[in-house]
């Protein structure tokens, strides 16, 4: 466990970790997506679920960041931007499976 002076518990290691679970979770559900929507020939789909594996990626190493700035301790850090990243691809994740699967189904 790291110790925070002056604080009570390990809160914010929780929800960096939480925040890292979930970029990773979007990233193995994008890869199997990527790969169907390659197959098919839906090359933009492909393209940017793609780019959204590449993001939620380096928000998985940013959390280490993140926990870096919990740990000094220096003042308040603001959870909203990597909590709003991390929604942002996880949206993107469940869209392209909804496209996807929509797609699948016609076919």
């Amino acid at each position: 466990m790291t110790a925070f002076p002056g604080r009570a518990g390990l809160q914010p290691e929780r929800t960096a970790l939480a925040w890292q679970r979930t970029a990773i979770t979007a990233m193995v559900v994008m890869v199997p997506l990527v790969v169907v929507n390659a197959r098919l020939g839906f090359w933009l789909m492909a393209v940017v679920g793609s780019l959204a594996t590449m993001t939620a990626g380096a928000l998985v190493v940013g959390v280490w960041r993140r926990a870096r700035q919990l740990r000094q301790d220096e003042g308040a850090h603001s959870p909203f931007d990597p909590m709003r990243q991390v929604a942002a691809v996880t949206m993107l994740a469940g869209s392209l499976g909804v496209v996807t699967a929509l797609v699948l189904i016609r076919v």
